[in-house]
């Protein structure tokens, strides 16, 4: 090299210096690797190559760079040997990171002891433990661990989970147009529905597919598999008599049986009527006995092309044995049962009339006049003359005198309903209802008849109206029963050609979908020896349908972070949900879209989430009358109190479609926020985890803030996984390990984050996390072994496996017990004041209070602040965790904690234990003292035995 070659390559390296200033770091890689050609024995052009590597996220080629730098410094000066420490110290963040955690170890000679070392290795000994301990166990096993011990919302007080028997959305096909344009009769389907309850949206899909192909005389697809999902087991079990029914029929009807012509009316009954005539549910009884004796033998599928895994095989046995045998003091009387379900749909008309704008005595359909004459008189569905000539033959002539108009014959005709004919024991969940009235239990107080009565509340001709018209001017049973009647064919058919499989499962929805991504769903491990061997089912779904689950569970992140990586990369694959619970909160998409990801352009979920919304593929009736809309519009705004609207096309939207998108790793300066934008979209998300705006327990649209910090760790491993660079993702996780940060990003301030909101440029400020840092670094260790880099940590901010343990706390009363059946409740630990000799009770606007510190938000404006000063805020006075376990029958939270800082509280008398609601913002049970020992060690994470 010559002096002049030197020369030029110092400025053409300059000139890359300030290109890295201003953040093009290609541009500077460009004229760095010119320096290092012209200079090859300079070991600064290569040090500063490593460190655009870096900063890009290439750490293996930052690696390469550094390693030669170093080879390339002879020389012994201070100034040198400061270079060599900061190129060590990136070393082994390269070396953390890319998960090379002995080369790291081995590194760490070179960097000596002190401040800058520790936050770079101070937590390389727990990351070792952690990856000692998932090979051992290997990676899949530690996941499943962790998915077993870990759920996903906050917990809810209430360990039933509630029954929705019947559906109130229109029956969809979910082989649709674009579905069938792009796969031809060689490609197999899968299909996933989730929250499958009355099975409306799979037994249409089948109806129409079969309608379709008998048309067309050809295939629409080889073979076909339909995944059923349902949290509540009476949903499944349900299901499944109804489809026992329909294949029985088409048998019965194959071989020209005698007397079946009343099957279609029983199927339309039990699907449609809360109260039926006797046959109905002596048939009912007679699928149960066979259904109960098939299950028994495990061994043996039910049907060739129906799945039920073991454990939802015990749960809907479970289920099938109450119907069986109600119980004897069973208070759901066919009279109890009509009036109630007529007085609700009668309230709900009248109540919607002011939102919607139209008068609440809506018409029915042509050919339905007389059922819904009957059914609001009576709150039945009345059969024809041949089925009660045939079934009740006193009921022809008592219906004959009804519909001449005599109130007298109506008085008769009710009586003798309520003597002969039975409540549809289908839409009942026997232990639900129970666990809900049991009197003795101050959790579920008892109250009026009326109220005991489950929501089984719907009209049977709007019921009819959600299928395909067949026979819809012959009524409701006709309609219905002519459905099941062409159902049963088509199904026989499928199954027959072996084309068919039903998948049905128990559970919840995220968990499946979770577990199914990363193989490790128990109902899904290899049967090679049984006649259906569930490994070889699909993992990839063409269609996912999710009902208005999302509404429960987090909105659009579940739907990003775990329906959307099960959906099939090559095709036409989307995915749908349906928002029922609150639209009127939301004015646009966008608005949804910030409430639940705190990101709401339409690109960059696009591009980090690797779907997009696709529009027209739906659209509600209304969509085709713009006076109707302008009614409604006026009336939501003037009657029912939205006055922040300014159009009606999200509510009215219908079924919401995500579409795929190819993934792609995304790139600097292109993709990807920049690191600033970055910092403050997950520390927005974090804050609206442990902060959300108080939320109001009495309105017709609640928005649910349901999410724990486990939903944070997994956005976290999805960030890194698209292209995040890890140094900038472990940086602000171990700022909110320390529990202090200095963020632009603010709390909620109102129930729906808008975009103007997420957009808000606000000054930086100040913030406490201490609160939340102790479980986060409990959540944070035990994800790392599953995050797909390394964290360069200070000490202490990741434990080993060995020192993180289960907990658990009982409570023996509550303040507050209402709406405990929502995910809603978190778990606070408050080192109280000592006011005179007794301990001060936490305010209820505690965790807010604690989070400000610099500047008061608009929000605690407007309330009266704790008293307590600036000081005591700052102090350490609190602990929150919110992923527990809550166990209803013993009052008792478990969650996973760091022994040493649960020691720590366990030591000072101080400390007390509370349930808290962050709805509300305010405790429902009293204090349990801490070093009482209330709270108690149940086992570790790394496998000891159990403690106490």
């Amino acid at each position: 090299m010559t002096a002049p070659d030197a020369a030029i390559a110092e400025i053409i390296r300059k000139q890359g210096n300030e290109l890295y200033k201003l953040g093009k770091l290609a541009e500077a890689g460009r004229e760095y690797e010119k320096a290092a050609a012209l200079a090859p024995n300079d070991p600064t052009p290569l040090s500063n190559l490593s460190s655009v590597k870096f900063e890009l996220g290439e750490y293996s080629s930052a690696v390469e760079y550094i390693l030669k730098s170093l080879q390339l410094t002879q020389d012994n000066s201070d100034a040198a040997a400061r270079k060599k420490r900061t190129l060590h110290e990136r070393l082994a963040k390269c070396y953390i990171h890319g998960r090379r955690f002995e080369q790291a170890r081995k590194i760490s000679e070179e960097i000596g002891d002190g401040a800058s070392a520790d936050g770079i290795l101070g937590g390389l000994e727990a990351l070792s433990a952690w990856t000692a301990a998932a090979s051992e166990e290997d990676a899949p096993a530690h996941r499943m661990l962790m998915l077993d011990r870990l759920p996903r919302l906050m917990t809810n007080l209430e360990n039933m989970t509630e029954y929705y028997a019947i559906g109130h959305d229109m029956a969809e096909n979910l082989f649709d147009d674009r579905l069938q344009k792009s796969c031809s009769s060689q490609d197999s389907v899968a299909l996933m529905l989730c929250g499958s309850g009355d099975a409306r949206h799979v037994l249409n899909t089948l109806f129409m597919m079969g309608i379709r192909e008998m048309s067309r005389k050809k295939r629409l697809c080889k073979d076909l598999h339909i995944t059923l999902v349902d949290i509540n087991a009476a949903a499944i079990a349900r299901t499944l008599i109804l489809l026992d029914m329909i294949v029985v029929y088409s048998v019965l009807r194959v071989n020209n049986t005698l007397e079946i012509e009343d099957a279609p009316t029983v199927m339309a009954y039990l699907y449609v009527a809360q109260v039926v005539p006797a046959i109905v549910n002596q048939k009912l009884q007679t699928h149960i006995e066979a259904l109960l004796h098939g299950l028994e033998n495990e061994d043996e599928p039910l049907y060739d092309w129906l799945y039920l895994p073991p454990a939802t095989r015990k749960a809907v046995a479970q289920v099938l044995r109450r119907w069986q045998n109600p119980p004897q003091d069973c208070c759901y009387s066919p009279r109890l049962i009509r009036r109630t379900v007529l007085a609700r749909i009668k309230s709900e008309r009248v109540r919607m009339s002011p939102m919607y704008g139209h008068d609440h005595r809506m018409k029915a359909e042509p050919g339905f006049e007389l059922d819904r004459k009957s059914f609001d008189d009576l709150g039945v569905v009345l059969p024809s003359k041949g089925f009660a000539e045939r079934r009740d033959e006193p009921l022809v002539a008592m219906m004959e005198e009804y519909r001449k108009g005599s109130k007298a014959a109506k008085q008769k005709l009710a009586a003798h309903i309520d003597e002969n004919w039975v409540t549809n024991l289908t839409l009942i969940d026997f232990d639900y209802s129970e666990a809900c009235n049991n009197a003795n239990d101050p959790l579920y107080p008892m109250v009026g008849d009326e109220a005991k009565v489950p929501s089984i509340e719907s009209d049977p001709t709007e019921l009819a109206m959600m299928f395909p018209e067949i026979s819809r001017g012959q009524g409701v049973l006709n309609n219905v029963g002519n459905f099941f009647a062409t159902t049963a064919l088509i199904l026989v058919r499928f199954g027959g050609e072996n084309r068919l499989m039903i998948e049905a499962m128990v559970g919840e929805m995220t968990d499946i979908m979770e577990r199914l991504r990363w193989d490790c769903l128990e109902s899904r491990s290899p049967s090679p020896d049984a006649k259906i061997d569930p490994a070889k089912f699909p993992r990839k779904y063409d269609r996912i349908h999710m009902s208005n689950i999302p509404d429960y569970i987090g909105g659009l992140f579940p739907v990003a972070l775990y329906a959307r990586p099960l959906l099939r990369e090559n095709g036409e694959s989307n995915l749908r949900f349906t928002v029922l619970l609150n639209p009127p909160e939301f004015r646009s998409h966008q608005d949804f879209q910030s409430e639940y990801l705190v990101l709401h352009d339409d690109n960059r979920i696009k591009d980090h989430f690797a779907m997009a919304r696709i529009t027209g593929y739906t659209k509600d009736e209304v969509d085709d009358d713009p006076k109707g809309k302008s009614a409604m519009l006026q009336a939501m705004r003037m009657n029912a109190g939205y006055s922040h609207l300014d159009s009606i096309d999200f509510i009215t939207e219908g079924y919401i479609v995500w579409g795929r998108c190819p993934t792609k790793r995304l790139s600097r300066g292109k993709d990807l926020l920049s690191r600033s934008a970055l910092e403050k979209s997950l520390q927005g998300f974090f804050l609206k985890i442990c902060v959300p705006f108080t939320r109001p327990t009495v309105t017709m649209s609640p928005v649910y803030s349901p999410l724990n910090l486990t939903a944070f760790l997994r956005l976290i491993a999805h960030l890194a996984d698209i292209g995040y660079p890890a140094h900038w993702l472990s940086g602000i996780l171990a700022d909110l390990c320390s529990g202090a940060i200095k963020t632009t990003a603010r709390a909620p301030r109102a129930v729906i984050t808008t975009p103007e909101h997420v957009n808000a440029v606000s000054p930086q400020l100040a913030m406490s996390t201490a609160p939340w840092a102790a479980e986060l670094s409990t959540l944070l260790s035990i994800w790392s072994p599953l995050l797909p880099f390394g964290l360069t940590t200070p000490r202490g901010h990741l434990l080993a496996p060995t020192d993180i343990a289960e907990y658990s706390v009982s409570f023996p009363h509550f303040k507050d017990n209402s709406q405990l059946q929502l995910p809603h409740f978190i778990l606070v630990f408050w080192k109280s004041p000592e006011e005179g000799g007794a301990a001060a009770p936490p305010p209820d606007n505690l965790l807010h209070s604690i989070l400000r510190e610099d500047e008061m938000s608009d929000e605690l404006a407007e309330l009266e602040l704790t008293g307590l000063s600036e000081n005591e805020m700052k102090r350490d006075i609190i602990r929150v965790f919110t992923t527990l376990n809550y166990d209803c029958k013993t009052k008792t939270v478990a969650f996973w904690s760091g022994v040493d800082a649960m020691q720590k509280l366990q030591e000072k008398e101080q400390w007390e234990a509370f349930i808290w609601r962050v709805d509300r913002r305010t405790r429902v049970t009293e204090g349990v003292k801490v070093s009482e020992g209330s709270v108690t060690m149940r086992r570790r994470w790394g496998g000891q035995a159990v403690v106490g």
